[in-house]
């Protein structure tokens, strides 16, 4: 990495005698997507025409789509072209969203038909569909053939990766089966595909999310799954590869949620940047605001009462961890699928039960210390009953928060911690402060 920069910086300072080193000649294209990620705008553009030798249409497919978008939006509609050339259907459809409304159409005409009718098929679907990403790069064999007419076909033909399995259909595309390769080998030249290809497989249908089709095909433990429409035509695969990079984008996403940054680039425009974090810095400054009308409320009783002021930020504070946890714990769930209607009641029963056990052992401890510290019995009373109160409604709107957003469409890795931090905040403060006026005063 270091080498690319001293490279890139002795192009900015004299294209001619700039040269890639010598260890970019074994980067795959999945190696040049991370490395053009990794480096600025600037520099990405002026590395770009070097790439002699690689499939760029794999690169921009392997970035993420704020880098991607960024980059061709910089490139002159000729090098776009010039990248797309040798690009197949599932390639297209991964950058076609990034590409400007007439390169799209102008480079879209110059394909073959076949690849035509791919891309139309693939955008019946929507983007976090199978469908839309199908593989069409696979190998049929008809019903109707014989193992003998296959196994010459296979003398001829390079095989897709993955291929362990060989996927049958009829004269009209629809999906019949599939016929192992030991099971080709092992059957007589004579017979007919049909007569021994199994037709109670695992099938992926073409309308089902990614995440859930990734999942499918890890529970398989199969290399690849055929990719079937509605209609029980074959539109493609979906293999292991496929399912590894749902997966890869999946948990960086719920990681980078959790500072909702999602998927941006890493040198994104920093007015684009700030804008998009500006959204929840506001949001965040709005709930901040909601706490403080509460503890304006009770400003009197914090200012004849100043122990109050001081035991304030722990109320808020053991809420806050309580809910986070019970959070992090829900959005797992349901981001593995092991949390549904089903059980969710379950998991409430348990998360208030250990925040019943934390917050009666912890409010003790803190009420012990507080009575030693400010000498009064019935402050120690009343903040262990508001940690008590705050550590279940937390551990509760931990689960319902995230598992409402859920509903709703909405990321609860997005939105759930801030609501969360809302809520125990107003209840903490609202019952330890509300007690302390009618208790103290």
């Amino acid at each position: 990495m270091n080498q690319v920069q001293t490279a890139l910086k002795a192009l900015i300072e004299d294209e001619t005698s700039f040269a890639l080193p010598p260890e970019t000649n074994d980067f795959s294209e999945d190696d040049w997507a991370w490395l053009l990620e990794s480096l600025v705008s600037e520099q990405r553009i002026l590395i770009w025409p070097f790439l002699k030798n690689i499939d760029t249409t794999a690169v921009l497919a392997g970035m993420r789509e704020d880098a991607r978008l960024q980059l061709v939006s910089s490139l002159p509609n000729k090098s776009v072209h010039k990248a797309l050339a040798n690009s197949d259907a599932s390639q297209v459809i991964e950058v076609l969203d990034v590409l400007p409304t007439s390169v799209a159409k102008k480079f879209i005409k110059k394909l073959s038909k076949e690849t035509q009718n791919h891309i139309r098929e693939s955008l019946n679907y929507t983007d976090d569909q199978v469908g839309r990403y199908a593989n069409h790069n696979v190998f049929t064999v008809n019903k109707s053939a014989s193992v003998e007419s296959i196994l010459s076909e296979l003398k001829s033909v390079d095989l897709p990766e993955y291929t362990d399995t060989f996927l049958v259909t009829d004269e009209q595309n629809i999906f019949i089966g599939e016929i192992t390769i030991n099971e080709l080998f092992s059957a007589e030249p004579q017979d007919l595909v049909a007569n021994i290809a199994k037709t109670s497989v695992h099938i992926v249908n073409a309308d089902l999310p990614l995440l859930d089709a990734s999942n499918l095909l890890k529970s398989t433990k199969k290399s690849m799954l055929p990719v079937v429409t509605e209609t029980g035509e074959l539109l493609g695969r979906f293999d292991i590869n496929d399912a590894l990079e749902i997966f890869q984008e999946h948990y960086e996403a719920q990681i980078a949620h959790l500072g909702q940054v999602s998927d941006e680039d890493l040198f994104a425009p920093v007015a684009l940047s700030a804008r998009r974090r500006a959204v929840w810095l506001g949001i965040n400054l709005l709930t901040a605001f909601m706490a403080s009308i509460v503890i304006g409320i009770f400003d009197k009783v914090v200012a004849e009462v100043v122990a109050l002021a001081v035991l304030m930020p722990i109320v808020a504070s053991m809420g806050g961890i309580t809910g986070s946890q019970t959070l992090t714990l829900t959005i797992r769930g349901l981001a593995t699928g092991q949390l549904g209607i089903n059980n969710v009641s379950s998991l409430k029963r348990k998360e208030i039960a250990v925040a019943a056990i934390n917050g009666v052992a912890w409010s003790l401890l803190v009420a012990i210390i507080t009575g030693f510290w400010f000498e009064n019995i019935a402050l120690s009373i009343i903040i262990a009953g508001a940690l008590i109160v705050n550590m279940l409604v937390a551990a509760l709107f931990g689960i319902l928060i995230p598992v409402t957003l859920d509903r709703m469409k909405i990321d609860p890795a997005l939105a759930g911690s801030v609501i969360l931090t809302t809520v125990t905040d107003i209840v903490g403060f609202f019952v330890f402060l509300g007690a302390a006026s009618l208790i103290l005063i």
